[in-house]
């Protein structure tokens, strides 16, 4: 009499069962990992914007020039007279909401103190967001050049001072 060996593997309605099951939590995911895309975007643009304030600023003390950061639709540059000294480009998933008086940018002189472009006194603040984030990241400048970002919940308001 002959042994047979028992083989070993996966039937294919096994297979078909396991795949099905990835397939519906993977549509279970999908929007909570949309909405952690957007909140990444909103937290990594704010930040970029931020460690321009703070180069500016930096490069205003050193250099013992005024330095100023503008904005020209999703990029942002910090210039020495009409010298570029360092841009950043923000995704166009982001949008960037000025808060009164702060929409044509920020200078610093050389003492590190803050002035906004258009005239008038800081703080100078703005606020990222998107359709699909849950929170609103902010970021302001007060006079003495100090640049401080919170994180809100969506649909707050934030507080530039």
């Amino acid at each position: 009499m002959r042994c047979r060996s028992r083989q070993t593997g996966f039937t294919l309605i096994e297979l078909m069962v396991v795949v099905a099951i990835v397939a519906i939590l993977a549509t279970l995911a999908a929007p909570s990992f949309t909405t952690a895309i957007a909140n990444n975007r909103v937290s990594t643009a704010a930040s970029e914007v931020q460690t321009l304030l703070q180069f500016a600023r930096s490069e205003a003390i050193y250099k013992r020039s005024e330095i100023t950061l503008t904005a020209a639709s999703q990029t942002w540059s910090v210039k020495l007279g009409n010298a570029v000294l360092r841009e950043a480009t923000l995704p166009v998933q982001v949008t960037v909401t000025p808060g009164s008086d702060s929409d044509q940018g920020v200078s610093f002189d050389p003492m590190g103190t803050a002035k906004l472009i258009g005239g008038g006194t800081p703080p100078f603040g703005l606020s990222f967001g998107s359709t699909q984030a849950t929170r609103i990241q902010c970021v302001s400048v007060i006079r003495s050049g100090v640049v401080r970002m919170e994180r809100i919940p969506s649909g707050s308001t934030c507080s530039y001072s």
